[in-house]
């Protein structure tokens, strides 16, 4: 596969949207705009799910041959009765961001597990040079220093776009790492290796938010 881009879209749904029943309209609706999505030129793979923490939301993982492939899309003729379609089934307007998620094969592996965590960092203005090799030294320290947490796989990326919460402004961190359960990485942030290497992650950070998703590899492109 290519080096790609990933899109990493949150949905809002509308009540009583259930996007794993197959006789709810909203799996439908889903459905079809997933096929509209991987008939797209530069489409790769989708992986969707709600978050665990927060089922009315969505959260879409998209990887294109790059940023310009997405834009190409969103600029078309048949992008605004797509849009449409969607927003039967969204609650508000959905936030989307693009990342390069490192390290090579990282992706498939964290959005693989049978939950994956997302944890995405804000900052004012730029993220510090070293923020990705901080997440890497991070991961790599736990699973060493703690091969039994269960960490099936990483990758962290920096957003294009600017990202906002509470005050502070600036392209943000995205980190995702693969658990075999919510309850695993709760475990693991009570433990001392993970209070002790915390701080790889925390530097320049003005805020944090965490959640976990169950992804479903939904459609692939050939």
């Amino acid at each position: 596969m290519p080096k790609s881009t990933t899109e990493v879209a949150t949905l809002p749904l509308k009540p009583g949207s259930e996007i794993g029943n197959p006789d709810n309209q909203a799996a439908a609706v889903l459905k079809d705009c997933c096929d509209t999505i991987a008939q797209q030129d530069g489409f790769q793979q989708m992986q969707i799910g709600t978050q665990v923490e927060n089922p009315g939301l969505m959260q879409m993982m998209i990887d294109w041959d790059s940023k310009a492939h997405h834009e190409t899309f969103m600029n078309s003729d048949i992008y605004s009765a797509f849009l449409k379609r969607f927003a039967t089934i969204m609650d508000a307007d959905p936030i989307i961001a693009h990342a390069d998620f490192q390290p090579d094969g990282g992706l498939n592996s964290a959005l693989g597990a049978p939950v994956t965590e997302v944890a995405t960092f804000y900052f004012d203005g730029a993220p510090p040079d070293d923020a990705q090799e901080n997440a890497k030294k991070f991961i790599e320290t736990c699973q060493k220093e703690a091969p039994g947490s269960g960490v099936s796989g990483w990758a962290y990326g920096i957003t294009d776009e600017e990202i906002e919460k509470d005050g502070a402004k600036g392209k943000g961190g995205v980190l995702l790492v693969g658990w075999p359960s919510v309850d695993a990485h709760m475990e693991f942030r009570n433990s001392e290796v993970f209070k002790n290497n915390i701080d790889l992650l925390r530097k320049e950070v003005k805020g944090i938010e965490v959640h976990h998703v169950a992804f479903m590899n939904v459609v692939a492109g050939q």
